[in-house]
């Protein structure tokens, strides 16, 4: 049994949700009985356009049928209202008659609470997607990020503990792994488009403090390297979240960077996918807290374009001593480093198109990754 987020971002959030389906549909894939289960309040609930709706008629209802009903999930699925007797798919009793036959739940980002349906489970692995932020948010802030009752923990950033990374680990032993990807969903035989692509939110959440040093977003990163449009040769386009009075905005434009929405593009879930299958590569900054904090955060969405065999140019976050990187996967630490990675990949584009694709074979394939956490879970 697994538990996200499908329909807490069901405007333009196809890559959020994809975020989720990797680890059910690969599970699914390994023949696994495998369920996907969601809980959400009332204050999420949205209409098309942004305003507030009951649960039944919302847009986050909506988006969460069309996704599970495309993926042949509607019968192990399900949806809960978190206040009241709303549901799509799956109800409440359903979902507790489910886990009480089942071996293993994973909790990715510790979004499920219930704990009628997680008592009931034989095994609870906590997934961790934002390294450093929970840990913080947690010991600094004291927000429960639900990280008690579980029985392992494990994260994406590759670096947590180590000595290098100043994030706190809450007491926790973290487990790491890399993002699972279903090879057969992102391969393509489809030519590569021109231009370089990310899916990004400019501001996200608010800075953390951490020991004196603060952690912020991606835009901070993205005005670091914003000349970097007119030092290479190839369109850089960001499919960005960013409200139109933004000021950077107009910044980023000026520059040369190519600005798209992700209602366009991220609004379903195979939108989404085919965005990417049309980008030459994906490049990209991190998230200050990321790069800075040294945490070794692994990108769900750079996965899928390394699966596709997309090159992928992505600001370090200390993944060097974990993964092999310099084919198909490049790192940059300032603009100058970025601007040599560009042309190192447009130097020989075929090799690191080919090399980023054996890089998802070799380390992201869902097989290979969620098998050895099934059996790190000792399920």
């Amino acid at each position: 049994m697994v538990a996200g987020a499908l329909a807490h971002h069901p405007l333009g959030g196809a890559g959020n949700a994809w975020a989720f389906l990797q680890w059910v549909l690969g599970f699914r894939k390994l023949g696994f009985d495998t369920y996907y289960v969601e809980h959400i309040e009332p204050q999420r609930c949205i209409d098309a356009d942004w305003q507030p709706a009951p649960f039944a008629t919302s847009a986050n209802a909506t988006f969460f049928r069309a996704v599970v009903e495309r993926f042949g999930l509607a019968d192990h699925a399900g949806l809960l209202e978190w206040e009241g007797a709303g549901h799509i798919g799956l109800s409440r009793t359903e979902i507790e008659r489910a886990a009480r036959d089942t071996d293993l739940f994973v909790n990715l980002s510790g979004r499920f609470h219930l704990r009628s349906v997680l008592d009931a489970v034989r095994r609870r692995m906590y997934l961790d997607l934002d390294p450093g932020f929970v840990q913080i948010w947690q010991e600094q802030y004291s927000v429960d990020m639900n990280l008690h009752g579980h029985d392992i923990h494990v994260t994406v950033g590759l670096n947590l503990g180590k000595p290098d990374c100043p994030f706190p680990t809450c007491g926790i032993d973290w487990h790491t792994t890399l993002p699972p990807v279903v090879l057969d969903e992102w391969t393509t035989a489809d030519a590569p488009g021109s231009t370089y692509t990310t899916v990004a939110d400019w501001r996200g959440y608010s800075p953390v403090e951490w020991r004196g040093v603060w952690y912020g977003q991606k835009a901070e990163e993205f005005l670091r390297i914003i000349d970097l449009p007119r030092r290479v040769s190839v369109p850089l386009e960001l499919c960005l979240a960013i409200h139109p009075d933004e000021p950077d905005r107009a910044a980023l434009t000026e520059r040369g960077w190519l600005l798209t929405s992700p209602r366009d593009h991220c609004a379903t879930v195979d939108t989404y996918r085919g965005y990417l299958r049309r980008s030459r590569g994906e490049f990209t900054v991190v998230k200050h807290g990321y790069s800075a904090g040294r945490s070794g955060w692994f990108s769900d969405r750079s996965a899928c374009y390394l699966a596709a065999g997309r090159p992928v140019i992505v600001q370090d976050t200390g993944i060097q001593p974990h993964v092999p990187t310099g084919d198909g996967l490049l790192t940059f630490a300032d603009i100058d480093g970025a601007v040599d990675a560009i042309t190192r990949v447009e130097r020989d584009y075929p090799h690191h198109a080919a090399a980023a694709a054996a890089f998802a074979r070799a380390h992201l394939d869902s097989d290979r990754v969620l098998t050895r956490l099934w059996e790190l879970a000792g399920a």
